[in-house]
């Protein structure tokens, strides 16, 4: 399947979907594990947390231990000119350990699930193949948040580091077969207990696997404003009663966040044939998400990223939407 790709052009419908499908899953991959990354050492411990998709999505808990999971549904399509179409219905489960082992220094294990729903057909005609869950590609990343770091009352500004490896451990269907290495720096800016905003750019090196195919170097950017939703004041006696549903859903407060979310993958390369046409190019998110604390150890989280450009090269599985439902837990 790994050499087909090396010619798109001439494959059938289902080949190229198939082929497209291994690289949107590689850079899905970097961004589940980029998004996982970090626990940051930061105060105040009333936000706690901020940034859903971005990779620099941040745990903003104090030298704790934290596991993060969600499940996230991709949904691409593929129209060809004779009529032809491919949707692929992709869901991703990763689950992530972050552990601060030394002040200012984390190290983040993730390890991603997935499966997949490929259907092929023409007019009315249509066919759907199943790819079981199965494990993806592991990830593992170092973070160091001293690069700079100033205290404020109320909030802080950081800038932080990362290195993170992504090795084949998965099963055959969703690995690319090859290391990938990602560095990057993530900027973090919290005020007054309630404005938030963090931007990151990360850069990801892919290598080639055993058959010379190498799914191409892939640039991420994003900036995500945050707002920190929580009764500033005790509830007043003759408060009305939609202050009082307020007061008491937010009692332990919530997170309001958009993220622009992009990424940018050069051509795939295969050796021996030179750049794969149908790889790589820009896609551009919109995300809306909240992130909901249930307790001051445990959150919940949703965010539907709205793609706004898809300006993908040549005939690829093209994004439609995604949605993002998870969890965080501080032990």
């Amino acid at each position: 399947m790994v050499r087909k790709s090396c010619n798109l052009v001439a494959m059938k419908p289902i080949e190229v979907a198939r082929s497209a499908l291994l690289r949107w899953q590689a850079s899905r991959r970097l961004l589940f594990g980029c998004a996982l990354l970090t626990l940051a050492a930061l105060a105040p411990a009333r936000l706690p947390a901020q940034a859903i998709i971005a990779p620099g999505g941040r745990t903003l808990f104090n030298h704790e231990s934290l596991v993060r999971s969600f499940v996230e549904r991709v949904h691409l399509s593929m129209r060809t000119p004779n009529g032809k179409f491919v949707d692929v219905t992709q869901y991703i489960t990763p689950l992530a350990f972050v552990y601060a082992f030394a002040p200012k220094w984390q190290v983040i294990a993730v390890q991603p699930d997935a499966s997949a729903d490929i259907t092929q057909g023409a007019g009315a005609e249509s066919m759907t193949r199943h790819m079981p869950y199965g494990l993806a590609d592991s990830q593992f990343i170092l973070q160091y948040d001293g690069l700079y770091s100033r205290n404020a009352p109320g909030g802080l500004t950081r800038l932080s580091g990362l290195f993170g490896v992504q090795a084949p451990t998965g099963a055959e269907r969703f690995s690319t077969g090859a290391f990938q290495y990602t560095g990057g720096v993530v900027y973090q800016k919290v005020s007054r207990l309630r404005y938030a905003f963090t931007a990151d750019f990360q850069y990801t090196v892919a290598t080639e696997n055993g058959q010379g195919l190498s799914q191409g170097n892939t640039a991420q950017y994003d900036v995500v404003p945050a707002y920190f939703l929580i009764p500033r004041e005790p509830t007043p006696v003759n408060a009305t009663w939609l202050r009082r549903t307020f007061d008491y859903v937010f009692r332990n407060g919530a997170f309001a966040i958009v993220e622009l979310n992009g990424t940018s993958q050069a051509h795939a390369f295969a050796r021996g044939s030179g750049s794969v046409p149908n790889s790589g190019g820009t896609t551009l998110y919109v995300s809306p998400g909240i992130q909901y604390f249930m307790s001051r150890s445990f959150l919940a989280e949703f965010s539907a990223p709205i793609p706004v450009v898809r300006d993908l090269n040549g005939m690829q599985l093209r994004p439609d939407s995604r949605f993002v439902l998870g969890f965080r837990w501080l032990f």
